[in-house]
């Protein structure tokens, strides 16, 4: 059997071999525990809500600028130039300073004496934790090579869906905690209020996050330009004629990605409003079906999509990402045309929960097919301009599912609505994936040719 392997399974020798730089795996978990800790300190502001707005006098508008319009609209500000910082700075300083500013953010949302003051706070942890996402991905490459790769990549982004939910566990907890011992503290800290407390406590672990990052590898990245790759995708000084010539391939997949993204949100927002108009299903029952079924999606959909992507990796080379996500969303594609039909909040949640198994395969390989497109000095800011084309149609989503639902009407209408909505993106997505492939081939091929030039180029100077 040994002897009879077949051509097509000998390794692509354009995929790197498996392996870890030294400091790596350091460097992988002090990013996922700051991972944690962002996301802890974003989701105590949820936890908080009730109290806080009664202690400020918050209208509930009020209260939804805070938690919606200042993190949507600052955090998708703040991207692109902290990306920028990150591809031409020490991502030490950068990183450490998106920390520092989100912690402080965090501890003046428990200072904050009216409307004005608190929305200020939200602006600076928006601001602050936008930084993480593109430094964190864009490290792993420098970091881990051919599968070792996948597999951190998988670690971070399985450690992202963790932490939303150990954030609301950590934070309920830090205020039950608060709640039960605040008769017993000094009276200077009585004279804050619990909810006050848990925005300092979360804040706390900064100054540990700060010098553990000290000795992570989060190095510059390469900023030689060599004459014979000038303007190819591995090597531009600058975003603007990396997109230029490879702007196909960019908005193809970024495109269809955003639609995924679409399709998805629409059935997450309102599918727990829907059981509960059709069958009165209670927010405790859809809390506990939909956090049961989304949870096993997602454990099963990083694990397939890393198997998948640790098998074909090495067979087919970088555009293993691409194709695997397009066949297996196009597998999944019946699943939405079935949503109408449920006639019964179990139907809802098991529906649901298949629906985020095929999205998170492909939030797990996602960050492979990111980091294969983007240069290393430009790799932050492409991460960047992906993650604003996909907050936005996220966040429309709603809206146009709330839209058709009320032209529609009816029992079902904002089931049949969802649906509406989700299959001509859902389909889109798919096609633009399939013809972005080629495309999406010669922007990795160019982009680790430029790279493996430049690597040779470096090694020739140092030995001169």
């Amino acid at each position: 059997m040994a002897s009879a392997a077949p051509a097509d399974r000998k390794p692509d020798p354009q995929v790197a071999e498996d392996r870890v730089l030294k400091g790596g795996w350091y460097t992988l978990w002090v990013i996922l525990g700051i991972t944690i800790f962002a996301v802890v300190d974003r989701q105590i502001l949820t936890l908080a809500a009730a109290p806080l707005a009664e202690g400020l006098a918050l209208s509930d508008s009020q209260l939804g600028m805070v938690q919606g319009l200042a993190f949507a609209i600052f955090s998708t500000l703040a991207l692109y130039p902290l990306a920028w910082a990150a591809d031409r700075f020490d991502r030490r300083v950068v990183l450490g300073l998106c920390i520092l500013v989100w912690s402080l953010g965090t501890a003046a949302c428990g200072l904050a004496q009216n409307f004005e003051q608190l929305f200020l706070a939200a602006i600076a942890i928006a601001a602050g934790e936008a930084g993480l996402g593109p430094i964190a991905m864009s490290i792993v490459p420098d970091l881990f090579k051919g599968r070792k790769r996948v597999l951190a990549n998988a670690l971070y982004y399985a450690f992202t869906l963790i932490g939303m939910s150990l954030g609301l566990m950590v934070g309920g907890l830090a205020m039950g905690m608060l709640d039960a011992v605040h008769a017993d503290l000094p009276p200077a800290l009585q004279s804050f209020e619990a909810w006050r407390l848990a925005f300092f406590v979360v804040a706390l672990p900064a100054p540990i996050f700060l010098v553990l990052l000290v000795f992570a590898r989060l190095r510059r990245p390469p900023m030689a330009v060599s004459s014979a790759t000038e303007m190819t995708a591995s090597s531009p000084a600058e975003f603007l004629p990396f997109a230029r010539q490879h702007g196909a391939a960019l908005l193809l997949v970024f495109t269809a990605v955003a639609l995924f993204m679409l399709s998805a949100m629409g059935f997450h927002i309102w599918l727990p409003v829907t059981l509960t108009r059709l069958f009165g299903a209670t927010p405790a029952e859809n809390g506990f079906g939909m956090g049961l079924a989304t949870g096993c999606g997602m454990v099963g959909g990083v694990v397939a999509g890393t198997g998948l992507m640790r098998h074909y990796l090495p067979r087919i080379g970088r555009k293993a990402s691409v194709r695997i996500i397009w066949v297996a969303l196009g597998i999944a594609t019946p699943l939405l045309f079935a949503f109408p039909f449920i006639g019964a909040p179990w139907q809802g949640y098991g529906l649901m929960g298949l629906l985020m198994f095929a999205c998170t395969l492909l939030g797990s390989i996602l960050p492979n097919m990111l980091q294969d497109m983007a240069p290393a000095p430009l790799r932050a800011r492409v991460i960047a301009l992906y993650q604003i084309f996909f907050g936005f149609t996220g966040g429309i989503a709603p809206t146009l599912v709330g839209w058709v639902s009320d032209g529609i009407g009816g029992d079902r209408g904002l089931l049949i609505a969802q649906t509406l909505v989700a299959v001509p993106a859902w389909i889109a997505g798919l096609l633009l994936l399939r013809f972005a492939e080629r495309p999406f081939e010669r922007l990795t091929d160019a982009v680790a040719a430029g790279e493996a030039e430049s690597s040779a180029e470096a090694i020739s100077d140092l030995g001169s």
